[in-house]
């Protein structure tokens, strides 16, 4: 572990810079930046995948309402044929007691 240790400091000891370090740099800094193509490829990779998701997200919740809507249509169309049952009967029922009066 002690050796592990030595290195460890060894590796982190303050150096100096070489003589053409300053230089260096200052170049770099001066330099145009270019665009990377693959970051590029990338965000538009990310865009179009953000988009397919949002897309489906948005098919699925299209389909579900109108699965709901037409659920809603059946429901409503069988209670108008119940209550329209339920009046025939009524009025068979309304005719009886009429005729034992």
């Amino acid at each position: 572990m002690r050796d592990f240790e030595d290195q460890l400091r060894r590796a982190l000891e303050r150096k100096d810079p070489s003589a053409d370090f300053t230089a260096r740099v200052m170049a770099r800094a001066t330099q145009p930046k270019k665009p990377l193509a693959w970051v590029s490829w990338r965000s538009w990779a990310a865009a179009g995948l953000a988009a397919s998701l949002c897309l489906g997200a948005l098919g699925l919740e299209v389909e579900h309402r109108r699965k709901v809507e037409q659920e809603g249509k059946a429901a409503s169309a069988q209670l108008i044929r119940a209550m329209h049952i339920t009046s025939i009967k009524l009025q068979r029922i309304h005719k009886r007691v009429q005729g034992s009066l």
